[in-house]
């Protein structure tokens, strides 16, 4: 198993009293090393600006730069400066490393990723770039995949990767999320099915607050077959612990040990690229271990 992270990645630091806190990720590294899960670390590379293009606009990219400069902000909850952008790079080339292994059949996690609310040319929600969607432009032009399936398991509807895949017919979307009536980002409703030829390849199932684990996997086992149908060269995980019972952010009531099971149930995926996403409880870090056991099967 392939964990990637940078230390570039604790610079995705928003201050003391903001919900996302980076420090997790170091936290999650010492208990995975105490742990008995077979692994290896690796280091990404930045990405470019070239990267970034597959997926936001030039104008999008200026106005990010000309913002953390400025050390403004992108919206109410997403404050900018030259360290939280230069670490939003580092993530992008997270994820592209992550589904260059998963190509090449490995399961590779990245512990700075799944920016989901980062649209073509907006970002919100915590969210500066959509990283692994840029990579997944990035191996379909150069010709490395051809189809990809995102399973986004974040408690939060990801508009932003709705939004660039909703006309592509080559990336089936599917979200599983907390109903956006009662929860940011207020979409990501089932009738949002992808239009033109992106048409149902776009699919939102949300779920009522206060949703427990049987009824939780039930309704992610009812989708996981259509990735056999999809038949896709890659299955990018968007995974989000922030649907555990005591996350501060959101409403659903998972348990500790569901994200076990939730990782056995993808260990069946022998090309997987998985991104830990949203999680600000102080348990996350115990969330993502869980989930690897269930993944390597210990």
């Amino acid at each position: 198993m392939k964990i990637i992270y940078s230390k570039k990645y604790l610079e995705y630091n928003f201050g003391p009293d903001h919900p996302f806190w980076p420090q997790r990720a170091g936290i999650f590294l010492k208990k995975l090393k105490k742990s008995k899960i077979s692994h290896e670390i690796l280091t990404p590379q930045r990405a470019t600006d070239k990267d970034i293009f597959l997926v936001h606009s030039e104008e999008y990219l200026k106005k990010v730069k000309k913002l953390a400069k400025q050390r403004s902000s992108l919206s109410i909850d997403t404050p900018l400066n030259p360290n939280v952008l230069e670490a939003a790079f580092w993530s992008v080339g997270g994820s592209i490393l992550a589904l260059n292994l998963a190509t090449q059949g490995e399961k590779a996690i990245n512990l700075l990723g799944g920016f989901h609310h980062a649209g073509i040319s907006t970002g919100s929600g915590f969210c500066v770039f959509n990283d692994h969607s840029i990579a997944i432009r990035k191996f379909q032009k150069e010709g490395k995949i051809k189809k990809a399936i995102i399973y986004d398991l974040d408690v939060h509807a990801g508009q932003g990767t709705q939004e660039i895949f909703y006309f592509d017919p080559t990336v089936f979307t599917i979200s599983i999320h907390q109903d956006p009536t009662t929860l940011y980002p207020g979409t990501g409703f089932s009738w949002q099915k992808g239009e033109g030829r992106g048409k149902r390849y776009n699919l939102n199932i949300p779920l009522p607050p206060g949703i427990e684990e049987k009824e939780y996997l039930s309704v992610l086992d009812s989708v996981l077959p259509k990735a056999k149908i999809f038949n896709p060269d890659v299955v990018v995980l968007v995974l989000g612990v922030d649907t555990y019972k005591k996350d501060p952010l959101a409403n659903f009531k998972l348990e500790e040990t569901t994200y076990m099971k939730i990782g056995e149930k993808f260990k069946k995926f022998s090309k997987l690229a998985v991104m830990f996403a949203g999680g600000y409880s102080k348990e996350t870090p115990r969330l993502w271990l869980n989930f690897l056991k269930g993944l390597e099967g210990n």
